[in-house]
């Protein structure tokens, strides 16, 4: 039976799709309320039908359908296929990382402050998502400190009979040995749950108020404690945006297209705080915009909380759909806004300069990509040079002597990297001596700081054999060494000879230096490289 065939035949129920290849491969998986009438669609000699469309069909050999009893749940089903089978034509969330967020358990006698990946669908309160595990450690370091309520296991809790460290330092009360009352607890828990609201006004003048009735009875110890947290807390909202009065918790989309490549930007928004972004690369993109945004959404939020509204960059043509799928999983109302001007269109437009920078991003990192690759090729490499590091020694009149050490990290500078190394054991000016001593520290601190794929030195055949003596000194291999030098040479230039200076790299085992033509890539990123250790080095006198 031909797919034409097939198609005539297909039920009028919901249900989900799958397209398969010559090779019985998965290439496509759709859903749809009329399984018989969406497939047609795909079939029928129109012009309509877009290039990628068109495409897609003319590789297509096999069809399968599953019926279920209602469109969302064809949904549901159409996001397990997607994920399980990761078809060619539709679109990945390849990012399927779970993010940080703060959990308070409030349905507890002695509620606890704590980190997870999950939320559960339990009594406690959630904030989040944050980006990054190194920020939520911060954020939560700053709220202990203002609102010092405990964070170990209830394990720990439960069998202490003295107080812990935290204590000590004043991130905690100590309930666990009854230091403070429950009611005082559970007032510090409920100030953190407006702050983390967004409720700040009512922290605040509450915290001013109390400070002014301790400071009339003298009790000034008391009056500086809560002197201290109203600073704390000034010094948490600085750290935040404000970018909505609503005091929401909204999720904000914005999107860049170039051909089949799409950058997504996504803002979240908590108590009116942008709380940060996340964004999300895609490549070889078929769908039209709405119907990719439908995956996105579907795709994201199957894993991720939910918040009260959705800020959109266009309308979709299943929104409704798409509303109570976010509604069942949510178990609350939630809300879909395409705007046209005020606040929130203010905040698409923010996202969708985030995306456009994400897409320049995108760019550079793909030439940069390209750059390494050829210098890997070009000078032989063994390694990859996703990290290469570059020495330079700095003195004056071999006084005040120092090493420097700058990092690119995939092409790109990572000053986290960058290192200084006053020079020791040398005296007086023997540059190839305090090479010796900067590159055998370095080497020796291996332990601490990985070692780079590439070690380039600023200088020439002599530099470089100082490298690969500190090396072979050191036992250490699988790095690969070059060394960049810039040279006096001499050539014809209409009838005359002239003097100038040309860059050199130099390689282990090899007599003639390469030299690359001046408007290399290859030949720039070294320049960069070497002139960013000059700088650094300079920059100690």
């Amino acid at each position: 039976m031909n797919l034409e065939k097939k198609v005539a035949h297909a039920p009028l129920n919901p249900g989900v799709y799958l397209m398969k290849s010559a090779e019985g491969k998965i290439i496509y998986v759709g859903k749809a309320k009329n399984l018989r009438h969406r497939l047609k669609s795909y079939f029928q000699k129109t012009l309509d039908a877009s290039p990628k469309v068109q495409v897609l069909v003319s590789r297509i050999a096999g069809l399968e359908w599953i019926i279920t009893n209602t469109e969302l749940e064809a949904l549901m089903l159409e996001c397990t296929l997607i994920k399980k089978h990761r078809p060619r034509y539709n679109v990945h969330l390849r990012d399927d990382k779970t993010y940080p967020y703060l959990r308070i358990s409030v349905q507890e006698k002695w509620p606890q402050l704590s980190i997870v990946r999950r939320p559960k669908r339990d009594e406690a309160l959630y904030f989040g998502p944050y980006m990054s595990a190194y920020s939520i450690r911060e954020t939560l370091k700053l709220l202990t400190k203002i609102f010092p309520i405990r964070d170990c296991s209830s394990a720990k809790f439960s069998n202490r009979t003295r107080p812990c460290i935290s204590y000590d330092i004043g991130i905690c009360t100590a309930p666990c040995v009854a230091y403070i009352s429950e009611g005082m607890y559970r007032k510090t828990v409920e100030d953190l749950v407006l702050f983390l609201r967004g409720k700040n006004k009512k922290i605040m003048s509450g915290l001013k108020a109390k400070m002014s009735e301790l400071s009339h009875q003298e009790k000034y110890e008391e009056a500086a404690q809560l002197r201290d947290q109203i600073q704390g807390i000034r010094h948490l909202l600085e750290k935040q945006k404000v970018v909505s009065l609503r005091q929401e918790d909204q999720d904000v989309i914005g999107f860049d297209r170039k051909g089949e490549h799409v950058e997504v930007a996504l803002l979240f928004v908590r108590a009116g705080r942008l709380l940060g972004q996340k964004t999300f690369s895609f490549a070889s993109v078929q769908e039209e915009d709405p119907a990719f945004l439908h995956s996105f959404i579907y795709q994201y939020y199957d894993e991720q909380f939910i918040p009260d509204e959705l800020i959109l960059p266009l309308p979709l043509s299943q929104e409704r759909l798409l509303k109570t799928y976010l509604e069942e999983k949510n178990k609350k109302y939630v809300r879909l806004t395409t705007p046209k001007s005020g606040e929130k269109k203010a905040l698409i437009e923010m996202a969708t300069e985030n995306a456009k920078e994400a897409t320049i991003g995108k760019n550079l990192e793909q030439k940069s990509s390209a750059v390494l690759e050829e210098l890997q090729k070009r000078l032989h490499l063994k390694n990859d040079p996703h990290r290469i590091e570059c020495f330079d020694i700095s003195n004056i009149q071999g006084e005040a002597a120092v090493g420097s050490r700058v990092t690119f990290i995939e092409g790109a500078p990572d000053k986290n990297l960058y290192r200084r190394y006053k020079i020791k054991t040398i005296k007086g000016p023997n540059d190839y001596a305090m090479m010796m001593e900067v590159l055998s520290r370095r080497v020796k601190g291996k332990e601490e700081d990985a070692l780079p794929d590439l070690l380039m030195v600023d200088g020439g055949r002599g530099q470089l054999s100082i490298a690969l003596q500190v090396l072979k000194e050191l036992e250490v291999e699988g790095v690969d060494v070059i060394a960049l030098a810039k040279e006096k040479t001499i050539a014809s230039f209409q009838g005359k000879m002239i003097e100038k200076l040309q860059e050199r790299v130099y390689l282990p085992g090899q007599k003639n230096p390469i030299v690359f033509q001046e408007n290399s890539p290859v030949l720039h990123l070294l320049q960069r490289l070497r002139d960013e250790a000059h700088r650094f080095a300079i920059t100690y006198h």
